[in-house]
């Protein structure tokens, strides 16, 4: 299925909707949407039900863990990380191809704890 996608983005524009990180990888998509469905461990800005944000893979942010709003805590590409299978080793594949740097993925595992609160002062 990505080969014919590769081959058929060469005559024409296409636009596909998927939860398979590794199709969005694969086949080298330009623009990437990643879409968030407010919970209490995934909060979007204003409570807002669906919240989205786009960039491309070469989008890159290290993961904040002191900014609440899933979306705004990380790129793109760290997005796509959390759900891709194949993690580093399909970003290096796209790594070689284009020369864009260091293309690592940052398991959701290895996301870095809150800081503890300031000490109140009573």
């Amino acid at each position: 299925m990505v080969a014919y996608f590769k081959q058929k983005k060469k005559d024409r524009q296409i636009i596909l909707v998927t939860h398979n990180a590794n199709i969005v990888v694969n086949a080298d998509a330009e623009e990437v949407i990643v879409a968030n469905q407010h919970g209490e461990d995934s909060k979007n800005q204003n409570d807002i039900k669906f919240q989205y944000i786009t960039g491309s893979l070469e989008s890159t942010k290290p993961i904040d863990a002191n900014i609440d709003i899933v979306l705004q805590s990380q790129g793109i590409r760290e997005h796509v990380c959390e759900i891709l299978e194949g993690g580093t080793e399909a970003f290096k594949k796209r790594e070689n191809k284009y020369a864009i740097g260091d293309a690592k993925c940052s398991p959701l595992s290895q996301k870095p704890e809150k800081p503890p609160p300031p000490p109140r002062d009573n």
